[in-house]
């Protein structure tokens, strides 16, 4: 048990709390549900317990599979008196050494603060992506716009940057695959009217990501914390009564003429051929089939000529099950582009996934093939993370023609 918490911690925290805290970690005790843990570290306890006990209870409770009483101590490691003239010896020798580290490290440290200013000053403005998809349900082609994670940021006052180029590129639908309000954003005014600019330009869909579930919701949207907050069980339960509370965004963004999805679909006309649009709210691989599965079903297999776009904010379910098929077109957000990224390596590291997601097969960044049709990850358009390196922000448009 203490050794899977200690390993677990370090996948799911960030590199810099891993070096200063978790690494000098060593967990002394753990039974009778107490966990005494004990830091041989020589940053003062202070400041994890204000930035980050939180997070790293929750995780180590987690683990445990059941709330503990947690205790933390800090401790100093003993070391042995080393004679002078031993001392003085090894100082000699290893001032040489000493100054070439130093000088190693001086350099390394410019050139990092030059990289993340660098990227910094140009993720002030994005990137269009641009891919193309065929389906023989297509009758005509059609431009899908799809806006991610922009997290309360402005490209331009009231964003008018982003309004004017999505303008200019003239999409026949627009979806916003969640987290364009940040949960801790002051006010949601700059995104509604965002969003109610676009929807004047293209028929636009809203699906709410975690930042929205959190603000609005309060409680996490797994089945667990579904079933016990309307006291359903594989019985009773009736998807319907989720889906039934509003909150002030969805109004608002009613109101401006954008319509939310939350486990339901909406058909639009574009040109000559039918699109199906359906938008998930319980993403959590645990609710998605017994909260949105019925919906999903319906989406999928009523109207099977209509061509079917499904919108998600997180892709964890394209990796935990395997269907048939999701649709003709598949689109998430959520990762980031997993926020920092490395050539020939991908994405650093995401929050659920850890480091190098990609190359453990996660999907994080981009266009996959998922049960045999598309599956785009947008990057996401947030702009105020100083570790955003080597990963502009996107705006992603998808081109839908018959071949």
């Amino acid at each position: 048990m203490k050794t899977r918490i200690i390993e677990h911690l370090k996948k799911v925290l960030p590199p810099e709390v891993v070096f200063t805290w978790i690494d000098n970690f060593v967990i002394e005790k753990c039974e009778n549900n107490e966990i005494v843990i004990v830091y041989y570290g020589n940053e003062p306890l202070s400041k994890f317990k204000k930035e980050y006990q939180e997070t790293v209870y929750s995780h180590i409770c987690f683990v445990a599979g059941y709330e503990n009483k947690i205790k933390l101590k800090q401790r100093k490691v003993k070391r042995e008196k080393v004679p002078k003239d031993i001392k003085e010896k090894k100082q000699g020798r290893g001032s040489v050494a000493k100054w070439f580290v130093l000088s190693f490290i001086f350099i390394a440290i410019a050139l990092s603060i030059a990289l993340v200013i660098g990227n910094y000053i140009a993720d002030r403005t994005f990137q269009e992506t641009f891919y193309n998809v065929s389906s023989l349900k297509a009758n005509n082609t059609m431009r899908v716009i799809q806006i991610s994670d922009l997290h309360s940021c402005e490209y331009g006052e009231n964003n008018k940057v982003l309004i004017d180029r999505v303008t200019k590129l003239k999409p026949d639908i627009i979806i916003y695959t969640g987290d364009c309000l940040d949960s801790k954003a002051a006010s949601r005014t700059n995104v509604v009217k965002l969003c109610e600019t676009l929807a004047k330009v293209a028929p636009s869909y809203y699906i709410y990501g975690n930042n929205e579930v959190e603000r609005f919701y309060k409680f996490p949207l797994n089945q667990t914390e579904l079933d016990a907050k309307f006291g359903f069980n594989d019985k009773n339960r009736d998807p319907s009564k989720l889906t039934a509370i509003t909150d002030d965004l969805e109004k608002d963004l009613e109101a401006a003429g954008v319509k939310v999805l939350k486990n339901e679909k909406d058909t639009v006309l574009v040109g000559t051929t039918n699109v199906d649009v359906f938008g998930v709210l319980t993403s959590n691989p645990s609710s998605f089939w017994s909260y949105a599965g019925d919906e999903f079903n319906k989406f999928l297999y009523e109207n099977t000529e209509n061509l079917k776009i499904m919108a998600i904010h997180e892709p964890t379910v394209f990796t935990e099950f395997e269907v048939e098929t999701w649709g003709d077109l598949a689109i998430c957000g959520h990762t980031h582009g997993g926020t920092a990224r490395l050539p020939l390596f991908g994405a650093l590291y995401t929050h659920e996934e850890g480091f190098l997601p990609e190359r453990q097969g996660y999907y994080v960044f981009g266009r996959y093939e998922v049960s045999g049709r598309p599956l785009i990850v947008n990057s996401g358009l947030v702009n105020n993370n100083l570790l955003r390196i080597n990963n502009k922000p996107e705006v992603v448009i998808i081109d839908i023609n018959r071949f």
